[in-house]
């Protein structure tokens, strides 16, 4: 794959923009060994594995509240923002899911971390620069790019990072269970 032009502003950041709010205060990264997974969710309207969202994101707290469990995980991804023809990269954020959300799964581990590894790999990832729309480039591409970079930083051996990549059968069909219409 050769190299796109690189968008020209911070990170795809639109001008004016808020970014996503961040429960990073109220749910910390713990300091433990904790699993960073590749979360595969769907784009409404879109069938082909190459269209799914890609994101690593790990658990950093879980709660019950009225008998709803909810699951804190820190992420990091490139989103599209509503009237943007490009992905954006706020970098780090923690979000909250509920247990019933079909939002996080499927996943697949890449590795488990300690905090300063997790610190790291966020400091990482916020570097990554996103590239102007072309049609090809995507979120997957990034998260290649975030891993490539952790495992030359020492974060991941190559074949964790390239099997938490992989779509082998298996996951493929676990996908297309998951969200019913993919190809």
């Amino acid at each position: 794959m050769t190299p796109n032009s690189i968008l020209p502003n911070e990170m795809g950041r639109p001008f004016g923009r808020l970014p996503p709010i961040d429960l990073h205060y109220w749910s910390p990264d713990p300091d433990a060994e904790i699993p960073v997974h590749i979360m595969v969710t769907r784009i409404s309207g879109f069938t082909d594995l190459r269209d799914l969202h890609w994101k690593l994101v790990w658990v950093v707290n879980v709660t019950e509240k009225d008998g709803d469990v909810q699951i804190y995980h820190r992420r990091l991804e490139v989103v599209q923002e509503i009237g943007c023809n490009h992905l954006t990269n706020w970098g780090a954020v923690t979000q909250v899911e509920t247990a019933s959300s079909k939002r996080f799964n499927p996943r697949k581990v890449v590795a488990t971390m300690t905090l300063a590894q997790r610190q790291e790999l966020e400091r990482l990832a916020a570097g990554v620069r996103v590239e102007e729309p072309n049609g090809v480039w995507n979120c997957q591409d990034w998260i290649v790019t975030v891993l490539q970079q952790a495992e030359q930083a020492g974060l991941v051996t190559s074949n964790e990072w390239m099997a938490g990549c992989r779509l082998g059968k298996k996951w493929r069909r676990r996908i297309r269970a998951e969200f019913k219409c993919i190809t």
